[in-house]
């Protein structure tokens, strides 16, 4: 683990900054043929502060056809992309704008496994050394509920996004689940004072 990430742990969850990112992909498969073709990001200040004048959203070449069953999914052609960077360029530059925040993502282990094949096929040293799940998250805040997809935490916490893009677009998506992240952060703050060592055990999460 990098120093720098080795420091966050003990800083109290509402002194770090998050990256909450998103990925949309060709399939659901990484290292059976599947890429990504999009990412989009947001960042979360200290407090919890949404930071909506500084996204990140790209486009991505994934060398490859999209599908019908995904265009179907994000609406994303392959004219949209043909003029995109490719999977290693557009990395490096989610890499760069999430420097020194802490990962967020709804379901994580699907878009950390197309985030570590292209670290493995480009030789990459893994940028992040630990993530935050916002599935995890709710499965704990929310104990009585029975569904913690996405759609059901958007309907939950009534959370209206005001996008050019709509649902299952990448933006979108991690715009919404910054949404999500801050009020269920905002609630453990209020109950626990963690810090985010502390958090991550509440959270039965392996660092």
């Amino acid at each position: 683990m990098i120093l720098e990430y080795a420091e966050l742990l003990d800083k109290k969850i509402d002194e770090i900054e998050y990256c909450v990112f998103d990925i949309e992909s060709t399939g659901v498969n990484p290292f059976d043929g599947d890429r990504i073709v999009e990412i989009g990001a947001v960042k979360i200040k200290k407090g919890f502060a949404i930071d909506r004048k500084n996204k990140f959203h790209i486009l991505v070449n994934p060398g490859i056809p999209i599908p019908d069953k995904a265009k179907n999914i994000h609406g994303i052609t392959d004219d949209d992309v043909v003029n995109a960077p490719d999977e290693c360029e557009a990395y490096y530059k989610f890499i760069e704008y999430s420097k020194g925040c802490v990962p967020v993502a709804h379901n994580a282990k699907k878009d950390m496994a197309f985030l570590r094949r292209i670290s493995k096929e480009y030789m990459i040293r893994e940028p992040f050394d630990f993530i935050l799940d916002t599935l995890t998250i709710s499965r704990k805040v929310n104990l009585l509920d029975k569904y913690h997809n996405l759609d059901a935490l958007i309907e939950k916490y009534n959370v209206k996004i005001k996008s050019n893009f709509k649902r299952h677009r990448a933006l979108y998506d991690a715009e919404a689940t910054s949404v999500v992240f801050k009020i269920m952060m905002n609630w453990i703050n209020e109950n626990y004072k963690f810090s985010l060592i502390e958090l991550f055990q509440f959270l039965d999460m392996r660092i």
